[in-house]
């Protein structure tokens, strides 16, 4: 930042122990590397941490956005690949106080038998490995969640984030149903059915064309149905490329987060990335880490793994249970290559983005980042720089 830019943020700036820069070269990267070896910090997951548990690819909707092949025909997960793949995460994870894994499909309450009989043998794989609790979330569309299913996430305390992308009309866009009818209304009776059990319910928005500009109206649309918690993808290049604008989403991903805020609700998105790295001081280029150094894996029908929980079809990241078992060296697989371009050697992002992950890379099918995805970083620094409430 040069001085004089803006005399008020330099000043606070100036406060936190920040200096003018001299005008000369630096090299971006070189120092991003150092930090990171002074803070012990490698990009190299240390066990699996958790799951994707890809149940089935049967799905009662057809978003156009999503990177999953639906409705294939392939066959669903069965109940040994289940059982065999919660041992292996629970056997790493031994010990520790807590084992997360998430249903996913498809649409998994498609499939609500598996869901149900593998949280119960997870519950008692915690008991046999000394993990101090377990849990399980879901990503659904919301639209086939029955009482018994109700009553199953209130006694495992799940998470369940709904996928919404706005209201009704915004909604039609892309999640109707496969008879090309809305879902809104028993969509809606569901998470309401779900807030009165006590149940967690957050909303997952995924950014389109079609409600990117719209994002802090979504932001009162979803806290109207009781919803408190949002999280907003990063838009999945299932197309080869991103779906929104970059500068714009990053400028109404910052007005939602606001909106949120002013409303007590609370949003996140990666945004958040640049908001923990400002106040921490410590990168966060390793997006695909968890904060316990593992990496969250998928797990897929017929015993597979895949060390990229959003790819699951290259053979280099897919391997057997026993492939696992035998060689962890295969969760470096996930592991990723910081600013793997010359446009990232100039970067004021560099720190919070590191150039795009293994999941971007394969779902674009390049390794070189698509100018939206740098102009959103870029963006959002700017504008966390310049407000006030990430200086802590």
């Amino acid at each position: 930042m040069r001085e004089g830019d803006d005399g008020e943020i330099a000043a606070s700036l100036a406060e936190y122990g920040f200096t003018p820069g001299t005008g000369e070269s630096v090299d971006l990267p070189g120092d991003v590397v150092a930090q990171l070896s002074d803070l012990g910090i490698s990009s190299e997951p240390s066990h699996i941490a958790g799951y994707r548990i890809v149940v089935t690819d049967k799905c009662n909707m057809k978003c156009s956005y999503c990177f999953v092949d639906t409705n294939t025909g392939s066959p669903d997960m069965t109940e040994e690949d289940l059982r065999l793949g919660l041992d292996l995460l629970f056997e790493v994870n031994r010990g520790r106080p807590e084992v997360t894994y998430q249903w996913f499909g498809g649409e998994p309450t498609i499939r609500p038998d598996l869901m149900m009989a593998g949280d119960i043998y997870a519950r008692e794989l915690a008991e046999k490995f000394g993990v101090g609790s377990i849990q399980p979330t879901v990503v659904t569309n919301g639209a086939k969640i029955g009482d018994k299913l109700i009553e199953h996430f209130k006694e495992f305390h799940y998470g369940v984030g709904v996928s919404i992308d706005g209201p009704p009309p915004t909604n039609a866009n892309e999640r109707v149903l496969l008879s090309g009818k809305p879902a809104d209304e028993r969509i809606h009776r569901n998470i309401e059915r779900m807030l009165e059990a006590g149940i967690h319910v957050g909303a997952n928005v995924t950014p389109t064309r079609w409600n990117v500009n719209q994002l802090p109206e979504i932001v009162d649309y979803v806290m109207s149905l009781g919803i408190k918690f949002l999280y907003v993808n990063t838009p999945i290049p299932a197309h080869g490329t991103w779906i929104a604008h970059g500068p714009d989403l990053a400028r109404n991903l910052f007005a939602a987060r606001m909106r949120a805020l002013s409303r007590g609700g609370m949003l996140f998105s990666h945004l958040d990335r640049i908001y923990q790295a400002l106040d921490s001081r410590r990168p966060r280029v390793f997006e695909h880490l968890q904060g316990c150094g593992g990496v969250n894996a998928a797990l897929l029908p017929g015993g597979r793994i895949s060390m990229l929980d959003l790819n699951w079809k290259d053979p280099r990241f897919v391997f057997t249970l026993d492939e696992v078992r035998a060689d962890r060296s295969l969760l470096g697989r996930a592991a990723k290559q910081l600013h793997p371009f010359d446009g990232c050697k100039t970067c004021p992002a560099l720190a919070v983005c590191g150039g795009p992950s293994q999941n971007e890379r394969l779902l674009r099918r390049t390794e070189v980042p698509t100018q939206d995805f740098c102009d959103f970083f870029n963006e959002g620094l700017a504008l966390a720089v310049s407000d006030n409430t990430s200086l802590q």
